[in-house]
């Protein structure tokens, strides 16, 4: 009996092991697609991470440090205007909280265009930028296209 006992408490711990290990790997990505950006785009991003940068406090230098990353909105526009994403919402292939708010218009659900920067040296990390239709708080850290950046919106 003893065994027994001691066998389905070695089981119990294994399997909360892996179901913390799983839970760890399921961190939300925002970014429903890629796309290139304009020059326009990029020269609004680095004005925006600019002014974002002149007006840091403490803690969001903190969190610089730890993140230098960072996501900055440079366009909006509808589902509706990129082929298949509506298609893509209401079938559930694309995570919405907007969508769930206005099942019946899914055509209208804003989509945000990010561009992510390394704030250290104020340049682009890759030549795309990423669309989604959901974001983390602002000044918090989201993973957008696999990377980790702090979400600032359009600056100040």
């Amino acid at each position: 009996m003893k065994r027994f006992a001691t066998f389905l408490a070695l089981g119990s711990l294994v399997l909360s092991v892996l179901a913390a290990t799983a839970h760890e790997s399921q961190e939300k990505d925002y970014s429903i697609m890629t796309a290139k950006p304009y020059r326009l785009e990029i020269e609004r991003g680095q004005q925006r991470l600019t002014k974002f940068l002149s007006h840091l406090n403490p803690k969001r230098r903190a969190l610089l440090d730890q993140t230098p990353y960072v996501a900055v909105q440079v366009y909006v526009l509808n589902a509706g205007e990129l082929p298949g994403l509506t298609f893509r919402l209401g079938k559930g292939s694309v995570p919405s909280n907007q969508f769930a708010q206005d099942i019946r218009s899914g055509a209208n659900v804003q989509v945000k265009f990010l561009l992510i920067y390394d704030s250290r040296s104020q340049q682009l990390v890759g030549e795309d930028g990423v669309l989604v239709t959901d974001t983390p708080t602002l000044n918090t850290v989201g993973m957008f296209d696999g990377k980790h950046a702090v979400y600032i919106g359009t600056g100040w």
